[in-house]
Formats: C-alpha cells, structure tokens, sequence
C-alpha cells in the first residue's frame, strides 16, 4: 500500500491515542489546592482540633525545619491510595528541597484508608515500621471508635513526637488470659493425636491410658481455659475414648489399621537403624500556597480501619 494511503490512518491512531490519554489524565482525582498545614476536605475535623494541629504544625517547623502537613478527603474515586498520596506531595512539593523533610498524613474518609509518606530526609527518623505503628496502634482504634479528632491528632502528636526523637509507647500488649488461651490451643493441637495413640494400649493398659488422660485433659482445661471448659473436655474424653477403643481392637477396620500403623512403625525403626539416623548424610516552610520541594520515594506506610 502506499505511503499516501497509510498516512491518515497513522494520524487518526495518533489522535485516538493522545485522546486517551487526555481522557486518563482527566479521570484522575485532581490533587486539592494546598490552603495550610491541615486542609480538612471530608469534614473529619473538628474547628477546634484543626486549629490546635495547624499551630502545632507550625511550631514544629518553625523549631525543626520539618513540613508536615494533613490531608483528608472525601473519597480516592477508585485512584490508588498510594499514588495519589505521591502526587499530592510532589504537587505540594512538601518538604524543604535538598533536605526531603516532609511529611503526609492523608484519610479516605469513605474509603477508610489512610497513609503516612515520609520524605527521603526523615526515612530514618520516622521509619517504616514506626509509620506502620502510628496508623494501626495509635489512630485505627480510635477511627474504629468513631473518633476522627482524637485519632487524627494523636497520630500528628505521635509523628510529631517521633521527630523531636522521642519514642513511641511500647506496642499495647496480649492480655495475659488470651495468650495463656492461645499456648493452651497449641498444646491441644500437639497432644490429640497422641491421645489417640493411647487406645492402642490393652488390657490393665487401656484403663490406666484412659483414666490418666482424663486427668490430663481434665488439668489442661482448667490450666488455659477455666474450669467449663475442663469438664466439658473430660466428658468429651469419657465418650470419645470407649468408643475408640471399641472401634480399634473390635471391628476390622480398625484391626487393619492398627495393623498398618504397626507395619510403619517397624519400617520406620528398620530405616533408622540401617542409614544411622538423620544426620548420617552430613551436610549442614509554608506561606499562602506552597513549599520549597522535597524528594519522596515511598516511604512510609498505609493502613485502613
């Protein structure tokens, strides 16, 4: 075909793509006009609690040098939270230029998303993982709660505090009564199957296995879960344990499988003892409308509530 003839359509495909991209670059939110260190779009804030951050917000740059600054909006309209929170800071141009000390504190209200960016100056300062833990230990219970003032302020305090070189509160821990549950869900798991190892035993053997372990289980309820639970598992025990027993050394199925796990067992012991064990193989500033521009490479960290 000739050149003539291919022309026009290589000009309606570079118009089509230009209007794409058009239609793209005006379907992402656009990034809000900057009118202080809080700009409260979503009506999260309180008058009160936005006048006490915006000074406080001030003095701490006027001490440090530092620019942080609070975002909320209403919604990210499907644009990503982290993408958008880039391009609010590069068009802010948060943080002083050469020094990358700027910070972002940004809410999607009605996505209940929420991101710290630190810039490259402060990384080492707020870290990652400290970002992380302002978000989720200190802000998200308060957001679940219902309380935007008392969460967006105490994550600037906290921000704020880790700046100055203070440290945050150690992380809030397990109650002792849920961790001994949990230690006591994982002695559970390990000890069943060999519960039922026990029914294996004859005999004078099979009381002895089926009366200590209802003492065992007995203990080990009232140790990690409370007394109900103690008499629930002993009466689970007493049921369980007969009819087991029965079902193993009465019945043909269960004959074969005590069979089968004897056949392992000498297997097992024959392979041991021939290849010396497991180890035999060896081996072993802001005024009116902007700031000075600092560098942001992502870091920082984002949660939701």
């Amino acid at each position: 075909m000739s050149e003539p003839a291919t022309a026009p359509r290589r000009r309606r495909a570079a118009v089509l793509l230009l209007a794409l991209l058009a239609g793209a670059h005006a379907a992402a939110l656009e990034v809000p006009y900057l009118g202080g260190r809080v700009n409260d779009l979503a009506e999260m804030l309180s008058p009160e609690v936005e006048a006490r951050l915006e000074e406080a917000l001030r003095r701490h740059e006027q001490a440090t040098g530092n620019q942080v600054a609070v975002l909320t909006i209403p919604s990210l309209e499907g644009e990503n939270l982290e993408d958008f929170s880039i391009r609010v800071v590069e068009t802010w141009q948060l943080g002083r230029q050469g020094v990358d000390d700027g910070v972002l504190l940004l809410l999607a209200r009605d996505d209940r998303k929420m991101r710290l960016e630190v810039g490259y100056g402060l990384e080492p300062t707020l870290t990652d993982a400290l970002a992380s833990r302002i978000l989720n230990e200190i802000m998200r219970p308060r957001l679940r709660q219902g309380d935007a003032d008392g969460a967006v302020e105490a994550g600037v305090n906290a921000v704020l505090a880790v700046l100055s070189g203070a440290e945050l509160p150690p992380p809030p821990r397990r109650t002792a009564r849920r961790a001994n549950k949990e230690s006591g869900v994982v002695i559970l798991l390990l000890l069943f199957p060999w519960s039922f190892g026990a029914m294996r035993a004859r005999g004078i053997g099979a009381l002895f296995a089926f009366l200590f372990l209802l003492a065992f289980w007995g203990g080990l309820g009232a140790a990690f879960f409370g007394t109900p639970a103690a008499v629930v598992m002993m009466i689970l025990w007493s049921l369980v344990f007969p009819f087991g027993w029965l079902f193993l050394h009465k019945t043909a199925a269960g004959r074969r499988l005590l069979e089968a796990q004897e056949k392992r067992r000498r297997r097992r012991r024959n392979g041991w003892s021939s290849s010396g064990g497991w180890f035999s193989g060896g081996g072993g500033g802001f005024s009116g409308g902007g700031f000075s521009g600092g560098g942001f490479g992502g870091g920082g960290s984002s949660s939701s509530w």
